[in-house]
């Protein structure tokens, strides 16, 4: 029987005697990764299928996988006569990849050969085994896989925009605008809209000014922004002036999303509990190449744990049910049922059918209440260990 290790901090204590994996290769990518990762074998062969040939031998796979490695095509009709190459007690056939022919067929001939099989399973961390008519289960390690290692994995890539990543002080102005929208919220979406104006004019130049009546109108809202995000706010003759107590602050105000992203974003950043993190990411999905109708994706939000990808929208004024489609499709990339697909709202909408579609779409739907009171990753640890 195989000896795993335990992610608790135990002594791994690997079966010296497992020499060779033979793993059925998957189109989704990253079910080739974790039986070659956790057994620590001294060879990997993975079996691919001609139609598989142009995604074989994934960087990423390289990257995990240490063993030496051996790639071999594969008909249905002679699996029989490959498998039977590793038949001794040194060898293991994972199943949790390959077509379902491919599964049916090296599974029968395994059992009735003696040879072991082996099959992950990543939520509960455990892999199954069956050799010579004996079921066990033991711990599975589980690689700690980054955001850009998954989504490679998936056939995409990250563009680097160069997204703010605030300092203590930055995260203070967040804080302000938040604080400030939710109690404004009624007239938070108008007065983006007059600084996204602004924000087009003036740019990167920490000085703006526009007419008084703006102040007349946004007065409490100016107030409250100023110290922490505007140094200046003052009216002199018939004009408003503002200054920024840093640049990087001109997008909270001009996009109406942005603070809440941070919000979320650090939300889950000091709950200390996901692999990796990152805010605002641009997924390309065609190699660099433009295209019409170019399937990129912009994801407000993104986080990895045990090797699987947490997805976040975050809307901050009123949404409809494409946005929760729209949240369940980014899943679909991700891995299906293995992603986490999550929508966070800021907004106070009385909609219980909303609550409904994404129970019946399988999305996280984490509401303006949890969200004010901070507990946003508190609802997504509870989600993804329940499902």
């Amino acid at each position: 029987m195989f000896s795993f290790y335990f992610s608790e901090g135990h002594q791994k204590n690997y079966n010296k005697d497992m020499k060779t994996l033979v793993e059925l290769y998957d189109n989704d990518q990253i079910k080739n990764l974790y039986s070659a990762y956790a057994l620590k074998p001294e060879k990997v062969v993975f079996l691919y299928e001609k139609e598989q040939e142009e995604i074989i031998d994934h960087p990423v796979i390289r990257k995990y996988v240490t063993a030496e490695t051996e790639y071999r095509c594969f008909e249905l009709s002679e699996l029989d006569r490959i498998l039977a190459e590793y038949k001794g007690a040194d060898c293991a056939v994972d199943i949790l990849g390959g077509s379902d022919m491919a599964v049916a067929s090296a599974s029968m001939y395994a059992v009735h050969s003696g040879i072991k099989l082996v099959c992950p399973e990543v939520k509960t961390k455990e892999i199954q085994i069956l050799h010579q008519g004996k079921y066990t289960r033991e711990p599975l390690e589980i690689p700690h896989l980054s955001i850009r290692d998954i989504v490679e994995l998936h056939g995409g890539g990250i563009r680097d925009l160069g997204e703010i990543h605030y300092d203590a002080r930055g995260r203070k102005a967040v804080e302000t605008v938040n604080r400030v929208k939710r109690a404004n919220d009624n007239r938070w979406s108008s007065f983006t809209k007059v600084m996204g104006g602004l924000y087009k004019k003036y740019g990167k130049h920490a000085q703006w000014k526009t007419e008084a009546s703006v102040y007349n109108e946004y007065r409490t809202l100016l107030n409250g922004l100023k110290g922490d995000v505007l140094s200046v706010c003052e009216v002199r003759d018939n004009r408003l002036y503002m200054e920024f107590a840093s640049p990087d602050y001109m997008i909270l105000l001009a996009d109406a999303g942005v603070p809440f992203e941070y919000d979320t974003y650090y939300q889950m950043m000091d709950s200390g509990w996901f692999d990796d993190l990152d805010i605002r990411v641009n997924i390309d999905w065609n190699g660099g190449r433009f295209e019409h109708n170019d399937p990129n994706s912009e994801l407000d939000v993104m986080a990895s744990k045990d090797s699987r990808l947490i997805s976040v929208s975050c809307k901050a004024g009123k949404y409809d049910q494409q946005a929760i489609y729209e949240v369940e499709s980014n899943a679909v990339r991700f891995g299906g049922r293995e992603a986490v697909p999550v929508l966070c709202v800021d907004h106070h909408t009385d909609h219980p059918e909303y609550v409904l579609k994404a129970e019946e779409l399988g999305v996280l739907l984490i509401e303006h209440t949890d969200m004010w009171e901070g507990r946003c990753a508190e609802r997504i640890r509870e989600w993804f260990e329940s499902h």
